[in-house]
């Protein structure tokens, strides 16, 4: 990475976290759950206020800002919160803005990502899905150590093109097996 620092955002980082996240979902459909129109009209205080909550420690968003300042990446941690699945936590909303890409922007996101689950009690394994054809975020995630489990073909439509999900899965501990 060059010069790029990783924080977990707060409310103060909304209106940032906001553009960036609709910018995603505009440039890169395919790597999301949500679309831009969906999200659009979100007002900024509930942005805030959702942040506000995240840096709460089990539910937050790195962003990864480059020397200037400027937002240039996402990752999302979220934890289970049912009895039977509060030892997992789940990857999401994962962007790098194109040019920050091939910095080592989304490896450093990662490792951010993963070394806070790894401070969350009883938190046991990481999961996310991603794109199947996202060779990118694909080889980013097996690098991290994650393991794909399954492909859910056709999880997402949209203007009827299709998408499959592949499944992916990280043991925390170093013990345990992918």
């Amino acid at each position: 990475m060059n010069g790029e620092s990783i924080r977990i955002l707060t409310a103060d980082d909304a209106a940032a976290y906001q553009a960036l996240r609709l910018r995603g979902l505009q440039e890169s459909p395919a790597a999301f759950g949500s679309t831009y129109q969906s999200e659009v009209d979100i007002p900024l205080p509930w942005i805030a206020e959702r942040l506000a909550r995240g840096a709460g420690r089990e539910d937050v968003m790195f962003g990864a800002f480059d020397d200037g300042g400027a937002l240039v990446g996402l990752a999302g941690l979220g934890r289970q919160t049912g009895l039977k699945t509060r030892h997992r936590a789940h990857v999401w909303g994962m962007y790098v803005a194109p040019e920050a890409r091939g910095r080592g922007v989304g490896r450093a996101l990662m490792q951010a990502l993963i070394a806070h689950a790894r401070t969350l009690d009883g938190v046991e394994r990481l999961t996310l899905v991603v794109e199947s054809g996202n060779q990118a975020a694909r080889a980013l995630y097996h690098a991290a150590g994650f393991v794909t489990y399954g492909v859910e073909p056709q999880a997402y439509k949209l203007d009827g093109d299709y998408w499959d999900s592949e499944l992916m899965s990280l043991a925390l501990a170093a013990d345990a097996s992918s």
